[in-house]
């Protein structure tokens, strides 16, 4: 039941996309390029989606849910492409590449979850090297397994100025030890039963407890997979959001 949950949640989110060519022909102001960086020396893929435009810009490191790749790859590519026609770059991380993981269910999670934290920091410093990106704009986007990854890489980096997160929260290692948080916006349905809606109440009270001033939206009578309406206005306020809280191009 929780295999299907997740491909299901991989395979609604951004919904109507289609997986980009390597070259953008449909759109030549966006570029798409894949990329490799090292982390603990295995290569890690990244799909990046850029303005063509030369510049540096705000980048967005995304990161997928728990059924990795192997559904729903199209939507967060077409994700990607939406921030990339915001001014932004997207960086598609593969960070189950690092682990040799397809799917996760909850003890490969437990089992590697700060492999995978460490991965992302690795693709933070990618970011930051990448000729197309301002390195002092940086956010992340994540949906559940990515969500929860998202807040706790931005609790231990300081390079991460924003963050958007759908369906996830703080993971329960962390405890009363998380330290960080920049802006965020968290986006929850009501009725989730694979990631209890408290996970978004516990993020929102712990980033006031340290000043910060988190932006949430939750979505009544939603489950784990949001409907097709709810799903459309997390994609809208996921890229306004990031939209707003990440410097202009330089």
């Amino acid at each position: 039941m929780i295999l299907r949950h997740l491909l299901l949640a991989a395979l609604a989110f951004l919904s109507i996309v289609h997986p980009a060519a390597a070259a953008t022909s449909d759109n030549p102001s966006i570029t798409k390029t894949r990329e490799h960086y090292l982390s603990g020396g295995r290569q890690i893929t990244v799909d990046t989606f850029a303005p063509a435009r030369p510049g540096r810009y705000p980048a967005v490191l995304v990161l997928y849910t728990s059924a990795g790749t192997l559904a729903g790859m199209g939507d967060f590519e077409g994700f990607s492409r939406s921030l990339a026609q915001r001014g932004m770059v997207a960086l598609l991380v593969h960070y189950f590449d690092r682990t040799g993981t397809f799917f996760a269910g909850d003890g490969t999670i437990g089992k590697h979850l700060h492999v995978w934290e460490d991965t992302v920091i690795d693709g933070l410093d990618f970011a930051a090297a990448h000729p197309s990106v301002n390195r002092q704009s940086i956010g992340i986007f994540g949906y559940s397994l990515g969500a929860f990854l998202a807040v706790s890489v931005a609790s231990r980096d300081s390079r991460v100025d924003a963050v958007a997160e759908v369906a996830g929260g703080i993971f329960t290692y962390l405890g009363g030890r998380l330290r960080r948080v920049p802006p965020t916006l968290i986006l929850h349905g009501t009725a989730d039963r694979r990631v209890n809606v408290r996970y978004a109440a516990e993020l929102e009270r712990v980033a006031r407890r340290l000043g910060a001033r988190p932006e949430v939206h939750l979505y009544p009578g939603e489950g784990h997979v949001l409907s097709s309406p709810a799903m459309a206005d997390a994609r809208a306020r996921s890229l306004a959001f990031l939209s707003r809280n990440l410097r202009p191009r330089r």
